[in-house]
């Protein structure tokens, strides 16, 4: 069992965010561990077998149970831009590279430092195959890592980034009213099987045993590639991650209502007719601002257009949103 410490300092910063090149690296490392994949994880294994990412594919093949942490870079915002996140990764400093990258391939005490709860079985070499594809300077590893993350991207998650994205929100959101009718302790313990809380402690049911202390801030971030909860650099202040797996994204239709979360759901219904930001927050006692944020997730997916008559804006919900909100014949009437 892995001990997660969740002391004042610790609980007051605890935030979530989403992570698009760390649900690139979550993908890596579900590849490396499912044996019976997902559909999408299949895309990701045929991807990586193209020849067009060798470097990941070195990493995927030789993943055990440590990850180096420039792949995960930690989330800036609640919604960083996946440019923004692989720029971190392209300038990472390279003392940092090649202190991760032997750990990875090394093992021994090098590893060990960086996740002292790995057993001597995880601590291992990588295997040789794997480390032609990674052996370079450290300055040409971070760019080409940075190249090849970018190509996964956009073949592999990019098109439909945006369905994934409303799909995490609405998963937050839940979680933030599980938080406001079951405390913070008994909500981070339902985001899991695996999760319990514990004497102020956030315990992670584990082959492995270890603790991580200290003060500095957590964030949670939702994954849909993982099937169990991920520790990303828990020791690093500023870098620590805990990944909490979601299961199958639901399909649209009868469905869109988790995906959109029940604020998002009762705006996209009332444009039904053309309505301003102002009349939105009236009518759904919001504030603008609140209401500002909603419609720019909806415009993302396509799921609203917006016109200007004077100096009036004005949305109101696409085909595409008509169509997920027809009631489907399986489901009966839609959600209200």
């Amino acid at each position: 069992m892995i001990r997660l410490h969740m002391p004042a300092e610790r609980l007051a910063a605890l935030r979530w965010a989403v992570s698009p090149v760390g649900e690139l690296a979550a993908a890596l490392v579900a590849v490396a561990e499912t044996p019976a994949p997902t559909p999408a994880l299949r895309r990701i294994r045929h991807l990586l077998s193209s020849g067009r990412v060798p470097t990941l594919a070195a990493v995927a093949r030789g993943y055990t149970a440590y990850l180096p942490e420039l792949l995960t870079p930690a989330p800036g915002a609640f919604l960083p831009s996946v440019e923004d996140q692989l720029h971190a990764v392209a300038t990472t400093p390279t003392r940092t590279v090649g202190t991760q990258f032997t750990a990875f391939l090394a093992g021994g005490r090098a590893r060990g430092d960086r996740c002292p709860w790995l057993r001597d079985g995880q601590l291992g070499r990588a295997e040789e195959r794997v480390r032609p594809g990674i052996e370079i300077g450290e300055s040409e590893l971070r760019e080409r890592l940075a190249r090849e993350l970018h190509w996964l991207w956009s073949k592999a998650m990019a098109p439909q980034w945006a369905e994934t994205t409303a799909h995490f929100e609405g998963f937050v959101e839940r979680h933030g009213a599980v938080v406001a009718r079951e405390g913070l302790g008994a909500a981070l313990a339902a985001l899991h099987s695996t999760l319990r809380w514990q004497d102020g402690t956030l315990q992670v049911a584990s082959a492995y045993d270890g603790e991580v202390g200290g003060t500095h801030p957590l964030t949670l971030i939702p994954t849909l590639s993982l099937d169990r909860v991920g520790l990303h650099a828990p020791l690093h202040r500023g870098q620590a991650q805990l990944a909490v797996p979601m299961g199958t994204a639901p399909h649209p239709g009868p469905r869109i209502a988790p995906v959109l979360g029940a604020t998002r759901l009762a705006i996209l219904h009332s444009l039904a007719e053309p309505r301003t930001t102002t009349a939105l927050a009236a009518l759904h006692h919001l504030a603008p601002a609140t209401v500002s944020f909603h419609l720019s997730r909806l415009l993302a997916a396509d799921l609203v257009h917006r016109t200007r008559t004077g100096r009036h804006v004005h949305y109101h919900h696409t085909a595409r949103a008509r169509a997920f909100l027809r009631p489907s014949p399986e489901s009966g009437p839609g959600p209200v």
